[in-house]
């Protein structure tokens, strides 16, 4: 696993773009995500059956969502209701809940402590390349998703750490088709343009050894 202190991420072109998708989603999340933990608990207990005990995950089809943004959870949620983003298993968890009941799902989410059982052994040094400096047209994953992965929880940039290679693999390709094109998607569709697949399963490595 690679514990190499990197640079501060280099600019590329699309930074410009990230830079006002930051203010405008900072600016979306200043009021209160209006949630209930408890009624949360209470509401997620499905969840349980494939993201674990408190959202975190030790089946490496399902990624955890303990300790992610309430914005971003809900993002997501509200994404997989709509048919805004396709998954056969989520579409129909999803398909009843209530604005209330998905805001209430995802600040009991944020609540929990994020815990990374079993990353890679191995990384790579072009997926921590791009992750850390970036390059030109590509901007740094760390300058929103912090250095070691935990997001960013004001913001509603979601952690990185824990997640496996195929799951951040299989989201970053679809940024890149535009299979998923809601919510931070305008800031993630230019970045994975970019990306061909070699970088795509570079980062992918990189992102799961992050502990």
């Amino acid at each position: 696993m690679m514990t190499a202190v990197h640079p501060m991420p280099r600019r590329g072109r699309f930074t410009a773009g990230m830079l006002l998708g930051l203010f405008f989603f900072a600016g979306a999340v200043q009021a209160s995500e209006g949630g209930s933990i408890k009624a949360g608990r209470e509401a997620a207990q499905s969840c349980a059956a494939c993201h674990g005990d408190k959202g975190n995950s030790n089946n490496p089809a399902f990624p955890s969502i303990a300790g992610q943004p309430a914005k971003y959870v809900a993002s997501q949620l509200t994404a997989y209701r709509d048919g805004k983003r396709e998954n056969a298993i989520m579409n129909g968890q999803a398909a009843g809940l209530s604005d209330q009941q998905i805001r209430d799902i995802a600040v009991y989410y944020a609540a929990q402590g994020r815990k990374v059982a079993s990353p890679a052994d191995e990384g790579s040094e072009l997926g921590a390349d791009l992750y850390h400096q970036g390059r030109e047209g590509v901007a740094a994953c760390a300058a929103c998703h912090h250095s070691d992965g935990y997001g960013n929880q004001p913001a509603g940039f979601p952690a990185l750490r824990g997640l496996t290679a195929g799951y951040a693999a299989q989201s970053l390709k679809d940024y890149r088709s535009g299979a998923r094109a809601h919510g931070q998607a305008v800031l993630m569709i230019p970045l994975a343009a970019e990306l061909s697949d070699e970088e795509i399963d570079a980062l992918a490595a990189h992102i799961a050894s992050l502990d």
